[in-house]
């Protein structure tokens, strides 16, 4: 059985630092920090030690004919936004003639989902009469394929900082089976609130020692990062098969070449020192795509800016590559903060953009950097050719992901 090429005709983002793909590239290669103090809540009420937060501050959901405010959370308007943009970006209309409803699919994924709904309604005291659809997991994926009559398979991961790559990962798999012929593909977070920022807060996680300087909180592989800085956003790409492409005439940005997946299996929130899972997942997605190590111009990493995962994540980079000359690494996240289930998405925007673009993003806020993450981290933009990309996520749980995107 041949197996089919997928390829990506269509992006979409919103983020703290961009309202679409295009201002949010834009804001990436300026090297923008999408930092802010928190102003969904006041933190100063509460018990949190941190402030700061990449947070969407001038999101009005009116704005958008296709998003009903009753019946959605926060999220999933970030979700259908993002994939609104990506389908008309892909030539794509859901009303056309020859959309084929039953071969269209979703797969979006999520951390948190509509918890800040819920928690809000838990603070209330009442539930309201929605909240059941507003929160769920599954409902971003739920309310795009509804809107956009996507009528074939519907999947959302919810494995928490992986859930955006895990996306793309299942999302291949139902291409390659032959399920469907595109996939409308992504994750979606909102999470800057009470629970978002005091989970990570209360298990000594989140950032503190930035809350005068928002927009330097986020710091990934540098000495005096000090945790986590959530942020809101949605990262959406359409993929299909390569022969379903090219029958319609469609623009191809890139190919999704290889995947990897793995589980440290040892401790839901510690990572091994040896990052043999987040290896596993490496070396797995580069044998999927069926190439040479030293063709990968970059990696993408998933740099939360936390003492022991960058160090992680350093160790895996290092072993894997060791043995040649080292390709770059960029950390997203210091712009974008952790978006969580939608990180994984927006990191693939970002890196099909710099294929497109020929420009490696820069990492920001890496001033002094940590002896322990002895890895080639851009700071500047480098123009070159960029034909090969890997991306990293991982999550609580000790799940991991990767994926590796190549030029058209």
């Amino acid at each position: 059985m041949n197996v089919p090429e997928i390829v990506i005709t269509g992006l979409g983002a919103i983020s703290s630092i961009g309202k679409n793909a295009q201002s949010q590239w834009d804001a990436v290669v300026e090297g923008t920090s999408g930092g802010n103090t928190i102003q969904a809540f006041n933190p100063s009420e509460t018990s949190l030690r941190g402030s700061v937060a990449h947070e969407i501050t001038t999101f009005s959901p009116e704005n958008y004919d296709f998003i009903e405010q009753r019946v959605t959370g926060e999220f999933t308007q970030f979700g259908l936004v993002a994939a609104n943009e990506a389908l008309e970006d892909a030539g794509l209309d859901p009303n056309d003639s020859e959309w084929e409803s039953s071969r269209v699919g979703t797969s979006f994924g999520t951390c948190f989902g509509g918890v800040k709904e819920l928690g809000n309604d838990i603070r209330n005291g009442k539930f309201s009469f929605h909240i059941s659809i507003q929160f769920l997991p599954n409902l971003a994926a739920g309310h795009i394929s509804s809107q956009f009559n996507a009528r074939g398979p519907n999947k959302a991961p919810t494995t928490a900082c992986a859930a955006g790559t895990h996306a793309i990962d299942t999302a291949v798999q139902e291409l390659r089976q032959g399920r469907a012929d595109i996939m409308i593909v992504g994750g979606a977070e909102k999470a800057v609130h009470r629970f978002g920022v005091g989970g990570f807060d209360a298990i000594r996680a989140y950032s503190t020692s930035h809350n005068g300087e928002p927009t330097k909180a986020c710091r990934p592989f540098d000495q005096d990062r000090d945790g986590v800085v959530v942020g809101d956003g949605s990262g959406a790409l359409i993929l299909e098969t390569r022969e379903h492409a090219q029958r319609r005439g469609a623009d191809v940005y890139a190919t999704v070449a290889g995947l990897g997946a793995s589980s440290d299996a040892m401790h839901p929130i510690s990572p091994p020192d040896d990052a043999h899972g987040l290896i596993h997942a490496i070396e797995m997605a580069i044998t999927d795509a069926g190439i040479k190590k030293n063709a990968i111009d970059y990696v993408s990493a998933h740099g939360t800016s936390t003492p022991g995962g960058d160090v992680h994540e350093a160790t895996a980079v290092n072993k894997v590559f060791g043995d040649q000359k080292m390709p770059y690494v960029t950390a997203m996240k210091s712009q974008t903060g952790h978006t969580l289930g939608a990180a994984g998405a927006i990191e693939a925007v970002i890196a099909v953009q710099s294929i497109i673009n020929n420009v490696i993003p820069p990492t920001i806020n890496l001033e002094n950097r940590d002896s322990e993450c002895d890895i080639p981290v851009v700071t500047e933009p480098i123009e070159q050719n960029v034909s090969t990309v890997l991306s990293n996520s991982a999550g609580f749980g000790g799940t991991n992901g990767t994926v590796i995107f190549t030029d058209a």
